[in-house]
C-alpha cells in the first residue's frame, strides 16, 4: 500500500557516505542548493512508492490509484493524455469503461491529497508539482548537474552530485505498484539508469584515489550485476591500484567466464584493452581516473549516462552523449546497433576521434539495443526518434552522421528537417538497395532474401563477417566483436525484419531536395553496398562531395582507415558552412478531393499542420499524413483524399509547390472514400504496417514523366 505522509522534517542524507569521509549533499535542485519540502506534495518511485503531503498520513488501497499516481508523476507538471494514463494502467485490454474508471480513480486521489494536486485540462489530466517533487526528476538533475561540473572541470563537485544522486534510491523504482502496467518498461529504463550513473559514481571514486575502500563494494556489484561490465573493469581498476594485479587480472577471467558460460560471448574491447594494460603494468593505469588511454589515443572524452529520449507516438529511446566539442554529431546506426558496442570494437579510436572535435550523441533506434521494441518500425518512425534525441539533448542544429543502412533515415531527416541540419554525412549508406526500377547498383530480391535467411539461422555467431569486413575475418577479436554486437542488438527474427524494410527502402527522390552541405564517404572495395551506389547518392545531392577510401570494411567500428574518416568528417564539419536561410523543405502533404470545415481539426489530431490551402494539411512524414487521410474519408463520408511527399517552399505560415499540386491533382480524382499516394509515399513507408496496391501510372502538370499511383488497403496502426 502506498502510504501518504508529512515529514517532521526534511529527507535526510543518503544511507552511506562518500569514501573521503565528507558527508555527501542532500536532495539537490538544478542549481545545486540543498531543496527544501514544499508545502504541497513530495512523491518517492525509486523505491517503494511513497508521498509526503499535506493531510498527514494516508494510505491509498488501489494498486492502480497507486500505478496512476506514478504514471503522472513521471511527467510533473505535463498533460498527460487521457489514452496514455488507460494504456498505463490496463494494457492492451482496457475495460469497456476504463475513461470512467480513471476518472474514479483521479477522483479518490484528489480526497486523499487535495483537489488541486491533479489537473484536469481539456487534453488529459497534470500533477500540480514541481519537477524537484519527484525523486526520479532530482535523480536526473543530479545526474545532469554532474555532468556540467565535469565539463567545467570540477571533479569534486561533479562527484558530490552523483552520490546525491544514487543516495535516493530505496530499492526497486514503483514498488507497489502493478507489475504488469506501462510502468514495467519504465522501471526497467530507471534501472539502467541508475546503473549507469553508480558506474560514473564509482569512476568518479577511482579517481579520487579511493580505490582501496570500493573494492568490497565492486565485487558484491559484480556479483549483483555480473554482465555488466563497465563494474569489471572498475573492480579490475580497484585492485590494481591496491597493489592486487593478480587479483586483478583474475576478476577478468572471471568476468570472461561468466559471460561465456551464461550468454556465449567474450569480452568487449573495453574490458579486453583494460586487461592488457594491467598485464603490461602501464603507468597509465597509475595515473588518476577511471581507466588508461592507449599510447597515442586521445584522452578518455566525458561520456554521459545513458538517457532516454521520448518520442512523439511515446516510445522511448536510448541516447547517450560523448565529448563537449563546438559542434553536434548525431550519429543514425545501421540496421541493428547497441550504445556499448561504440566502446566494445577492438579498437575504440573511432568514438574517440570523434568526440575529440565534436559533441557527439550517439542512440539506439527504436526497435534495438536498449531503446523500446514497438511491434512495428518503418523509417519514418527512425526519423521521429533522431529529432526527439536532438530534443532530449538540447540540440538545436546537428550534422547527420548516417552509418550504413542509417543513411537514408540520416538523408530523410535532412529534407524533412532542414533548419535542425547543420550538414550531412553519410557512411557505407545508400538511396536505394535492390536493383530494379532504373537502378542497377544492387543486387536482386531474391538474393538479398537468401542472404536475410542465412544470416537469421546463424544470428550471434559472426555470421556475414567475410562480408562486411573481408580483411578482418580472420581476425579472432573482430569476429568475436561482430558476433557480439549481432547478440546484444537485436534478436534474430527482429534483425531480419529490420534487413528486409531497409533493403527496400528508396529514398532517390527525397536526395534532391536536400540543400545541406553534404559528405559522402565509402570503402572503395565495399561488398555490401557498392561503391557505386555511393556515387549515385552523391549525384542525387545538390553540391555533394565523394569520398572512396582505400578500404573493403563496411562496418565502421572495424575500418582500418579510422584516422582517414576521421580526418575527412573533421575538415568537412569544420568548412562547411550550414545554410543560413532555409528556401526549401521536404514535406507530406495531404489533400482532399473537395474542402470540409471539419479537415483542419481532424488534420490537427493527427499532427497536421494548415498550409493555407483549403483541404490541405502538411505532415512531417507520410505514415501519420495516410492514417489521417483514412480517418478523414470515413468520418466525411463522400469525400476521396491523396498523399504525396516533395520538395515545398515555405509561405508563410503554410507550404506553396509542386508538390501541394500533385496532392491536390491526385486528390481530385480520388473517389469517396479512397486514399490514393504516390510512388515517393510508397517507397518511403516499407516496412510500417500501411499495405498498398497500384492503381496505374499518371502523369501531373509540372513534372516530367509519369508516376506510378497506389491506393491505400489498409493503414495498420
Amino acid at each position: 500500500m502506498l502510504s501518504l505522509h508529512r515529514p517532521a522534517t526534511v529527507a535526510g542524507s543518503p544511507a552511506s557516505e562518500p569514501p573521503t569521509g565528507r558527508a555527501a549533499v542532500g536532495r539537490r535542485s538544478d542549481s545545486g542548493r540543498t531543496a527544501s519540502y514544499r508545502g504541497g506534495v513530495r512523491i518517492s518511485l525509486l523505491g517503494p512508492l511513497a508521498v509526503d503531503g499535506e493531510p498527514g498520513e494516508v494510505v491509498l488501497r488501489a494498486a492502480k490509484e497507486r500505478t496512476l499516481l506514478a504514471t503522472l508523476a513521471l511527467r510533473p507538471g505535463v498533460v498527460v493524455g487521457p489514452d496514455a494514463l488507460i494504456d498505463a494502467l490496463w494494457g492492451d485490454s482496457p475495460p469497456a469503461s476504463a475513461r470512467k474508471t480513471l476518472q474514479t480513480y483521479v477522483s479518490n486521489i484528489r480526497r486523499e491529497l487535495g483537489p488541486d494536486v491533479i489537473a484536469t485540462t481539456a487534453s488529459g489530466y497534470r500533477l500540480s508539482v514541481e519537477p524537484d517533487d519527484v525523486d526520479v526528476s532530482r535523480f536526473r538533475s543530479l545526474v545532469r548537474a554532474a555532468e556540467e561540473a565535469r565539463a567545467r572541470g570540477v571533479e569534486p563537485e561533479a562527484r558530490e552530485h552523483l552520490w546525491a544522486a544514487v543516495a535516493l534510491w530505496r530499492g526497486d523504482p514503483f514498488a507497489g505498484a502493478r507489475p504488469h502496467t506501462g510502468l514495467a518498461a519504465e522501471a526497467v529504463r530507471l534501472q539502467e539508469e541508475y546503473l549507469t550513473a553508480l558506474e560514473a559514481r564509482l569512476a568518479a571514486d577511482l579517481a579520487a584515489g579511493s580505490h582501496g575502500e570500493l573494492v568490497a563494494e565492486l565485487e558484491k556489484l559484480v556479483r549483483e550485476h555480473p554482465f555488466r561490465e563497465r563494474l569489471w573493469g572498475h573492480l579490475m581498476l580497484a585492485l590494481y591500484r591496491s597493489g592486487r594485479q593478480a587479483d586483478a587480472l583474475a576478476a577478468y577471467q572471471r568476468a570472461r567466464a561468466r559471460l561465456g558460460q551464461e550468454l556465449g560471448l567474450e569480452p568487449g574491447g573495453e574490458l579486453r584493452r583494460l586487461e592488457q594494460a594491467i598485464l603490461a603494468h602501464d603507468p597509465t593505469l597509475d595515473l588518476p581516473g577511471p581507466a588508461p588511454a592507449a599510447a597515442g589515443h586521445e584522452p578518455a572524452p566525458a561520456r554521459s549516462p545513458v538517457r532516454y529520449a521520448v518520442a512523439p507516438d511515446g516510445v522511448h529511446v536510448a541516447y547517450q552523449v560523448v565529448g563537449d566539442g563546438p559542434i553536434d554529431v548525431l550519429a543514425v546506426p545501421g540496421f541493428v546497433s547497441h550504445l556499448d558496442l561504440w566502446w566494445d570494437a577492438p579498437t575504440d579510436r573511432l568514438v574517440r576521434r570523434l568526440a575529440s572535435f565534436s559533441r557527439l550523441i550517439l542512440f539506439d533506434k527504436r526497435g534495438m539495443g536498449l531503446s523500446d521494441r514497438p511491434a512495428s518500425v518503418d523509417l519514418e518512425h527512425w526519423v521521429a526518434d533522431a529529432r526527439a534525441v536532438l530534443d532530449a539533448a538540447g540540440s538545436d542544429r546537428a550534422v547527420i552522421l548516417g552509418i550504413s543502412a542509417g543513411a537514408p533515415t540520416a538523408a530523410l531527416f535532412a529534407a524533412n528537417h532542414p533548419e535542425r541540419t547543420r550538414a550531412l554525412i553519410m557512411y557505407g549508406g545508400y538511396a536505394r538497395f535492390l536493383a530494379g526500377d532504373g537502378y542497377d547498383c544492387g543486387p536482386d530480391r531474391d538474393s538479398v532474401e537468401s542472404a536475410i535467411r542465412d544470416m537469421e539461422a546463424r544470428w550471434g555467431t559472426g555470421v556475414g563477417l567475410s562480408l562486411y569486413a573481408p580483411s578482418r575475418a580472420a581476425d579472432p577479436a573482430s569476429r568475436q566483436f561482430w558476433a557480439r554486437y549481432q547478440t546484444i542488438s537485436a534478436s534474430p527474427g527482429a534483425a531480419a525484419t529490420f534487413l528486409r524494410a531497409l533493403a527496400a527502402v528508396d529514398v532517390r527522390r527525397v536526395l534532391p531536395s536536400i540543400g545541406a552541405p553534404t559528405l559522402v564517404l565509402h570503402a572503395a572495395r565495399d561488398q555490401i553496398v557498392p561503391v557505386e551506389a555511393a556515387r549515385h547518392a552523391s549525384e542525387l545531392i545538390p553540391g555533394a562531395t565523394l569520398v572512396e577510401l582505400d578500404s573493403d570494411i563496411h562496418l565502421i567500428w572495424l575500418s582500418d582507415v579510422v584516422d582517414e574518416i576521421t580526418r575527412a568528417i573533421e575538415a568537412f564539419i569544420t568548412r562547411a558552412a550550414p545554410v543560413a536561410a532555409v528556401d526549401r523543405v521536404l514535406a507530406t502533404v495531404l489533400a482532399t478531393s473537395h474542402d470540409d470545415v471539419l479537415v483542419p481539426q481532424i488534420a490537427e489530431r493527427w499532427g497536421g499542420r494548415p498550409l493555407g490551402r483549403p483541404g490541405c494539411a502538411a505532415f512531417d512524414g507520410p505514415a501519420r499524413a495516410i492514417r489521417c487521410a483514412r480517418a478523414l474519408v470515413s468520418e466525411l463520408g463522400g469525400v476521396g483524399a491523396a498523399v504525396h511527399s516533395g520538395e515545398c517552399e515555405p509561405d508563410g505560415d503554410g507550404l506553396r509547390g509542386v508538390a501541394v499540386d500533385v496532392a491536390a491533382e491526385l486528390a481530385a480524382g480520388a473517389r469517396g472514400g479512397e486514399v490514393l499516394v504516390t510512388q515517393t509515399v510508397r517507397d518511403l513507408v516499407v516496412g510500417s504496417p500501411i499495405a498498398v496496391e497500384p492503381r496505374g501510372r499518371r502523369a501531373f502538370r509540372g513534372v516530367p514523366g509519369d508516376w506510378e499511383v497506389f491506393a491505400v488497403t489498409s493503414a495498420g496502426g
